[in-house]
């Protein structure tokens, strides 16, 4: 497997932790109350405790535990794992409609992806010309990665709408799946594009920086899933 490969696997595999993180969102972690102890018949007579005596009041906070509840609470805990509390600032806020979510976060998406997009189109031009890929082979991956990409935007918006893919839902065993599904489209596409190749291109494309999971993986505009235009 290609290092771009793992970046996508990787990748997928974080959108599916990222579901499944904002599926537990809101969870705390359980507080252990502090024993009680019950007073003595010598405590409640004022009696020296332990065979010591009392020494006066206890200074400020002596009594303070780690788990007061007036300690601030920070982040998140999900499976076990503390998350910082920023991270809840990407998932949608408390009387935030779906719409503004998605103007609040797609253009820090598009800024994310934007410098990617460029690299993997400079990629795909210096194959083009190194490889020497005529008109049909160009055509070729543009239908091999529309292709992809439209199976796998349907299968996002099939999860959507069924719950599958809902945090309130979403089940590891849903996600891993899911991940499957997502890599058997780009291994499709890559199949695709490869078998329009000769021997020669073949062998220039397993020495070259381009892969086709890479440039399907940033050159798509997933965002148009959500009705966003330019």
């Amino acid at each position: 497997m290609t290092a771009a490969r793992w970046r996508l696997v990787a990748i997928a595999l974080a959108v599916a932790c990222a579901l499944m993180w904002w599926r537990g969102r809101g969870a705390r972690a359980p507080r252990t109350a502090a024993p009680a102890t019950a007073a003595t018949a010598t405590d409640r007579a004022g009696a020296p405790r332990h065979g010591f005596a009392d020494d006066g009041p206890r200074a400020a906070g002596d009594d303070a535990t780690p788990d007061d509840d007036g300690a601030p609470d920070d982040g998140v805990v999900v499976f076990g794992v503390r998350l910082p509390a920023w991270l809840a600032w990407f998932a949608p806020q408390p009387g935030e409609d779906l719409l503004a979510y998605r103007d609040r976060m797609v253009p820090l998406a598009q800024a994310a992806v934007a410098p990617h997009r460029e690299r993997v189109q400079r990629g795909r031009a210096a194959f083009e010309q190194e490889a020497r890929l005529d008109d049909r082979q160009r055509a070729e991956l543009d239908a091999a990665v529309d292709e992809a990409g439209v199976a796998i935007q349907d299968r996002i918006l099939q999860g959507v709408l069924s719950g599958e893919l809902m945090p309130g839902q979403l089940k590891p065993s849903t996600g891993v799946a899911f991940v499957g599904d997502v890599l058997d489209a780009v291994e499709g596409a890559n199949a695709r594009f490869t078998r329009a190749l000769r021997d020669d291109q073949r062998e220039a494309l397993a020495h070259h920086p381009f892969d086709v999971a890479d440039y399907l993986l940033f050159s798509v505009r997933w965002e148009d899933m959500l009705g966003v235009t330019e």
